[in-house]
């Protein structure tokens, strides 16, 4: 099995911290936070996790999750570590130039010498997406939108073209790109540079004009093989869309009908794509895991933690209907009782976890689990010790080793990484 562990991050505050407000702005607790992430991505390096990812949201003045640039947070992780893979939970897609993004994740690849993976979320925050994304007419996705049907249409389309964008940027010396948003490059520009006309035939036609682009560098990695992340997932369609493309949803519905639908679904359209998969293989699962010496210890843990950040901040959102058991009716209770009781929270002692990740792997067969760390609210030392007791004595009694997604370079690559130069 894999694990990657999920940082928001959070900023090194305790929940009474937070109620004064303006957390995100206070350079100390952020100093805190950058204290605790590296202690934390370092320790996922030596326990063997496959990865660390972070994910994207702006004006985070609340400071429940200050991480509005996973690419360079990345870049920050990589120099701590030789050996963990770099990934985002996500990128958000639709509110970010596609271009741009294509060259810092090709950046990131060889600044870590081919441990990026890349994460492409749709985005459900709308202060984030409509404010960034503007010039783009880019809109949201959220359970709590009252145009949702018609803002779901829009976000989706902007996330398909920008995700085609930055496949062509991958994979070709020279691309180019008409679509409903883009033009690549757009007619007219003037490039009768005789270096380029040299130097990069192609790139310009015989009027002197610019006909094609290419990123520079390309990736590291042969991009057909980069790992792909979907997080969050939710959707019937995306679930679809993830396994004709190759790519890794991260299932965000501990509920065993939602989950074993939602690998169903992918299992069936990787089949219809030509993938012959294992059920259960190919996707990831989100989940808290906090591990304490007694279950009592850890429930003060994780609601310090992500109990206090997820009914604080992400049930407006519609989080909790992630935990809407099949038929149920009225209001997800908002508490974290609740998010233990419904199995997104796997929070005890040895014992008490491994019986909860035993049933989970009994019933969704997961070869990814992603585990949600809540760095920020809750003291450092004890999601160390967690993790810790995770790895070293939960794993062993259900017989699971930690393995490691294997990059491919391109072909062209001698082998010799920049730190050996």
């Amino acid at each position: 099995m894999r694990m990657g562990g999920f940082l928001l991050p959070s900023v090194g505050a305790t929940p009474e911290q937070f109620e004064l407000g303006l957390a995100g702005q206070n350079p100390n607790y952020y100093q805190q936070t950058l204290a605790d992430c590296a202690k934390l991505v370092s320790q996922f390096e030596d326990l063997g996790f496959d990865f660390v990812a972070f994910t994207e949201h702006h004006f985070h003045l609340e400071g429940l999750e200050v991480s509005n640039n996973p690419v360079m947070l990345g870049t920050w992780a990589a120099m701590q570590t030789k050996r963990l893979r770099i990934s985002q939970m996500g990128n958000v897609l639709p509110a970010r130039n596609p271009i741009l993004l294509a060259e810092d994740l090709a950046m990131l690849d060889h600044f870590s010498q081919g441990r990026m993976s890349a994460g492409f979320a749709r985005g459900y925050q709308a202060r984030h997406v409509m404010t960034i994304g503007q010039k783009m007419n880019a809109v949201s996705t959220a359970t709590n939108d009252e145009a949702y049907l018609e803002h779901d249409k829009v976000n989706r389309e902007l996330f398909n073209e920008h995700f085609t964008i930055i496949k062509k940027a991958w994979n070709n010396s020279l691309f180019e790109h008409k679509g409903t948003h883009w033009e690549i490059p757009p007619s007219g520009v003037k490039w009768d540079h005789p270096a380029t006309q040299h130097m990069v035939p192609g790139m310009v036609g015989r009027d002197g004009n610019l006909e094609q682009i290419g990123i520079a560098p390309l990736t590291l990695q042969e991009p057909s093989e980069i790992e792909i992340f979907i997080p969050f997932t939710m959707s019937p369609e995306t679930v679809e869309w993830s396994a004709r493309e190759g790519a890794v949803p991260i299932i965000f519905s501990p509920i065993e009908e939602h989950a074993k639908s939602a690998i169903d679904l992918y299992y069936s359209a990787a089949k219809d794509a030509g993938r012959d998969l294992e059920w259960g293989h190919g996707v990831g699962h989100f989940r808290e895991i906090v591990v304490a010496d007694t279950d009592e210890e850890a429930h003060r843990i994780m609601e310090d933690g992500l109990g206090y950040i997820w009914t604080r901040w992400h049930d407006w959102f519609g989080f909790n209907e992630a935990l809407r058991y099949v038929g149920e009716e009225g209001a997800v209770p908002n508490t974290a009782k609740s998010m233990r009781d419904r199995g997104f929270s796997i929070a005890g002692s040895v014992d008490t976890v491994t019986r909860g990740l035993e049933e989970m792997i009994d019933k969704l067969n997961p070869e990814l689990i992603v585990p949600w760390i809540a760095a920020g609210p809750v003291k450092v030392d004890k999601l160390l010790k967690s993790n810790d007791l995770l790895v070293e004595k939960v794993l062993p009694k259900l017989g699971i080793e930690l393995e490691q997604f294997q990059p491919v370079m391109r072909g062209n690559f001698d082998g010799n990484g920049w730190t050996g130069r």
